[in-house]
């Protein structure tokens, strides 16, 4: 088994409720890992997260690049470069890129938002 890989090689896809953003799941069940998965995601300038919760699923976000307008439980931050995000089960949230570049983060999911099969 091999436990390492790089980003160029994972396929990207864009997840629903999403306008202009696009992810490579890094880690996950195809991994062996259980309880969590690590996605690098990518959002272009006013592309968006529309306004949504996980009923089961806790999230941290980490920002590599760019602006985001970050909207959590009606709670509101322009945050960038090496800014952490945490967002528990059940709080409504939405992300909005409001930088000219393209908004680049680290997304780990846990309990995993894809089940293994």
């Amino acid at each position: 088994m091999v436990y390492w890989k790089n980003v160029k090689e994972v396929g990207t896809y864009s997840p629903p409720g999403h306008e202009g953003t696009y992810n490579r799941r890094l880690v996950g069940p195809q991994e062996g890992i259980e309880n969590a998965e690590v996605i690098i995601g990518e959002m272009e300038p006013n592309g968006l997260a529309d306004p949504h919760f996980h009923d089961e699923i806790e999230q941290i976000m980490y920002i590599l690049n760019g602006n985001a307008r970050v909207i959590i439980e009606g709670e509101e931050a322009i945050l960038s470069v090496g800014d952490v995000i945490w967002i528990p089960k059940r709080a409504m949230h939405e992300v909005i890129n409001v930088g000219d570049t393209n908004l680049r983060f680290v997304l780990i999911y846990s309990p995993q938002k894809v089940k293994s099969s």
